[in-house]
């Protein structure tokens, strides 16, 4: 199924590149901002990604953005530094949803680390990659049953485009 598609249904949308930690991260969101013709904050030079988040939605706040993505770095149970910045960003931009982005191709793995996710912060809803065709699926499944959260929304690929 595709996404929400905020764009196509004439919300003002954008995105916001808080992810510090994967090499290339703002680089990739931006050629995907690009191509998705919606504009994008980031920074090469700040290493904190809270204030890159406080600042980027901020700014298009101001705006007057409806919808904003802040993209933030992944996140794995034994990483305790990673689910209490994530925590602050959740302090600093105050987000309507907090989406969980899991691989269905992890299987039961992810069961651990989405009930670690859901623990830090309330997850609003999951978002599953890589569903189609996968015998691993149910496992992705039973983790997004972990969390309680909705999972209106799978996809295989352009999970941005269909998002928004």
């Amino acid at each position: 199924s595709s996404g929400p598609g905020y764009n196509r249904k004439g919300f003002k949308t954008c995105m916001v590149c808080a992810d510090t930690f994967r090499a290339g991260a703002y680089d990739q969101l931006k050629q995907n901002a690009t191509k998705l013709r919606v504009p994008f904050y980031g920074s090469y030079t700040e290493a904190d990604p809270v204030q890159i988040a406080q600042d980027g939605v901020e700014q298009f706040r101001a705006e007057k953005y409806e919808v904003i993505i802040v993209d933030t770095s992944g996140r794995h149970k034994q990483e305790s530094a990673l689910f209490e910045e994530m925590q602050e960003i959740r302090e600093a931009v105050q987000p309507d949803n907090i989406v969980f982005i899991l691989d269905a191709t992890q299987g039961q793995a992810v069961q651990e680390q989405a009930a670690s996710f859901h623990e830090a912060v309330d997850i609003g809803s999951v978002v599953i990659t890589k569903l189609d065709g996968h015998a691993k699926g149910g496992g992705a499944l039973s983790a997004v049953a972990a969390t309680g959260a909705n999972a209106y929304h799978k996809t295989s690929a352009c999970l941005l485009r269909d998002w928004l």
